[in-house]
């Protein structure tokens, strides 16, 4: 068949669909969220408000009319571009460079516009395992598209996400404030000011950080920039030395992702297509090779903490997210958080004791600070913990139902909008 004809046929078919999106999709969207609203739900595990469900199948509407055009464009770029080579008789000798180099161009172009859309995120993971660039993807992408609504963020590493449930606070709170869990695992500090530019465009009035030794005092490793690292960083990070204090890998893949957003999706890409055990198995080999013993392992762990020129660059780093989170009129909760017991008795007291002096003095320089010392969160042993540092489910329900009554309830700081 002609290619011309094809060609035509697409963009008429496209431009139907355009049209019917303009004229109808907002009906569409509203008849789809009745019919199948409950089942969306389910399937992105409560990370969509009942009353946000037409808002949210309208827009995966645009995102599949948005892609598809865009694809639809980059191919017929390239068949332009061939038969204006052909007709000049150019380039015969080095066709098939350029036509893989265009490919290559265009097709991470397409990464880099898709990788902004739920939909790529969602038809990329279904099936292929859990993912943390996905679930953070997903999150934000769908926490961005409702700025006007009241907004809590909870922002950290993985003891963050096992202390307190997005999903209990909102059934408690949701339809006042609704609270998104944002979590990279292994960040410190730095992590922080990192991760802070994934939450601008939404901009929440909250900003909830659970906070422990392991923020300042262990090794800086830089989790956050191969997934996150952008050229618009380089000033801030020239400014603060962070060059000098971050792993070379890392920004190393930080730089190429900025620049192939292919390769940033590296990973979820191998898991779609090698699957999660192949994927995984590096982390699977390290959790094998821990010891079930945890006094055993909490007298290994506490050897790698220390108070040093890193834990400087950490703690400056950490500052300087609590100013721009200032400067965006979002208020910081810091909750001075803990280890299991079994940690917390081998490591050095002074650790703790630097931290909380910090953190006190961040809070008289921050108006925007709200800091809660641990003697005012309820008390948690060693037995409410599954290993050093993440607490276990029925901790969680009941740090969770003490968080959403203390943010209900905080005389003077009307952290929950009124009832209406």
């Amino acid at each position: 068949m002609n290619l011309r004809k094809i060609f035509f046929g697409a963009w008429i078919f496209l431009a139907t669909g355009w049209i019917a999106y303009l004229c109808l999709g907002a009906h569409l969207a509203h008849v789809l969220a009745a019919r199948f609203g409950d089942k969306i739900q389910r399937g992105t595990q409560g990370k969509v408000a009942d009353i946000a469900v037409p808002v949210f199948i309208q827009n995966r509407i645009f995102e599949a009319l948005w892609l598809a055009t865009l694809a639809l464009f980059f191919c017929m770029a390239h068949w332009l571009f061939e038969k204006w080579r052909g007709r000049r008789n150019i380039f015969a000798r080095s066709r098939w460079a350029i036509h893989g180099l265009a490919g290559f161009i265009f097709f991470n172009i397409w990464i880099g516009a898709a990788a902004n859309t739920a939909l790529f995120w969602g038809l990329l993971g279904a099936g292929a395992g859990f993912q943390n660039l996905m679930q953070f993807e997903i999150k934000r992408i769908i926490m961005n598209e409702y700025p006007g609504r009241h907004q809590a963020v909870l922002l950290g590493n993985s003891q963050t996400a096992a202390q307190m449930d997005e999903g209990q606070l909102n059934d408690m709170l949701g339809n006042r404030i609704w609270t998104t869990e944002i979590q990279w695992p292994g960040s410190q500090a730095f992590d922080l000011l990192v991760v802070e530019r994934q939450i601008r465009k939404a901009n929440p009035e909250l900003v909830i950080c659970y906070v422990t030794e392991g923020y300042f005092y262990l090794e800086t490793k830089g989790e956050s920039i191969s997934p996150f690292f952008s050229f618009r960083d380089v000033p801030y990070f020239i400014q603060r030395g962070a060059f000098h204090q971050l792993p070379d890998e890392k920004l190393f893949y930080g730089i190429l992702g900025d620049v192939m957003p292919l390769f940033r999706c590296r990973d979820m890409l191998a898991q779609r297509v090698l699957g999660d055990a192949t994927v995984n198995l590096k982390q699977v080999e390290y959790d094998s090779g821990l010891t079930n013993d945890l006094p055993a392992r909490a007298k290994a762990t506490v050897v790698i903490y220390k108070n040093d020129r890193s834990s400087d660059f950490q703690k400056q780093a950490f500052e300087d997210f609590i100013g721009r989170c200032q400067k965006a009129n979002r208020r910081v909760i810091l909750f001075v958080g803990q280890s299991n017991p079994l940690l917390e008795r081998e490591l050095d007291p002074s650790f703790h004791s630097d931290m909380s002096a910090f953190l006190n003095q961040v809070a008289v320089r921050h108006s925007n600070v709200i800091l809660v010392s641990a003697n005012e969160m309820p008390v948690e042993t060693a037995a409410d913990y599954k290993d050093l540092s993440h607490v276990n489910l029925e901790t969680q329900k009941r740090f969770t139902a003490w968080l959403g009554d203390w943010l209900e309830k905080r005389p003077g700081k009307d952290l929950v909008p009124e009832k209406k």
